[in-house]
């Protein structure tokens, strides 16, 4: 049987993986850079990370960092990758956007060293007083109000990316924060009232649909998850460039892998591996 080399493989994938976003014009990015970023503040080595510990040791060894957000009750950002705060103590364990600042708090005295919430707003400070040419990508994820009833799901979220906007302006992040997500009305909400954060479509497989929903959108580009299902070869981040497209590839693990992501030149990379 004759032998099909891999670099053959990878190329047929192009070929074929690719063929709807030729068809978009060509916008060719310049002066591109890959820059490295802290996965969930501080790369992994303080436990759940989203904590400002995490961000400060992640902040002086990184081009910045990626955090997790969540929103309170009465509209404050929290960093947390999950949208559930654990149970302690009395309290029995609810969501985010059931709860209010006091609420939060007493529940991070409860939890001691286990748990440290952080707010955005702690981050965009520190950041701006100490780091002011890092960047910071925030993770959105498609959100479900846990036990809240009744709520306009979309609003909510647009309310987030509000919040986002005026901790951008107000700490004078412009052109330094990220948000990223798979719900495309948050992105599109956020795009269209700011031109001062770039929006980027989470895809976890299928590049070629990923790619395409964010040019139809006018995002800023894709989030893409490493060696999940789909292995994406150096040419298709070449042809995201020069449509326009900017391209952040999470989560890369160890120094291979790293190596790996390096090579194909994308613009942002979220590590674990510090």
């Amino acid at each position: 049987m004759r032998r099909i080399f891999p670099n053959v493989i990878l190329a047929l994938a192009f070929a074929l993986g690719c063929e709807r976003v030729e068809y978009y014009p060509d916008k060719p990015l310049t002066d591109i850079q890959t820059r490295v970023l802290a996965h969930k503040g501080g790369g992994g080595s303080f436990g759940e990370g989203n904590s400002f510990e995490a961000c400060a040791y992640g902040l002086e060894r990184m081009d910045g960092i990626e955090i997790d957000i969540q929103r309170g009750a009465d509209n404050e950002l929290w960093l947390s990758h999950s949208s559930e705060v654990q149970a302690c103590g009395s309290f029995n364990g609810k969501c985010f956007a059931a709860l209010q600042r006091p609420s939060i708090i007493e529940v991070d005295s409860c939890l001691g060293n286990e748990i440290n919430f952080t707010t955005l707003e702690t981050i965009f400070k520190y950041v701006s007083e100490n780091y002011p040419e890092k960047y910071l990508s925030l993770d959105v994820k498609a959100w479900t109000p846990c036990e809240v009833t009744g709520i306009n799901v979309t609003r909510e979220m647009n309310e987030l990316g509000a919040a986002i906007i005026a901790l951008t302006k107000k700490y004078q992040r412009q052109n330094k924060v990220m948000v990223e997500s798979e719900t495309g009305d948050f992105l599109y909400y956020v795009k269209t009232h700011t031109n001062e954060i770039e929006t980027y479509l989470t895809t976890f497989s299928d590049f070629e649909l990923g790619a395409s929903r964010a040019l139809d959108a006018g995002f800023s580009g894709i989030s893409y998850q490493f060696k999940l299902n789909e292995i994406i070869v150096k040419e298709q981040v070449d042809l995201l460039h020069r449509k326009g497209l900017k391209i952040q590839l999470w989560t890369i693990y160890g120094p291979e892998d790293l190596e790996d992501a390096k090579a194909l030149q994308p613009d942002f990379i979220q590590t674990d591996d510090l």
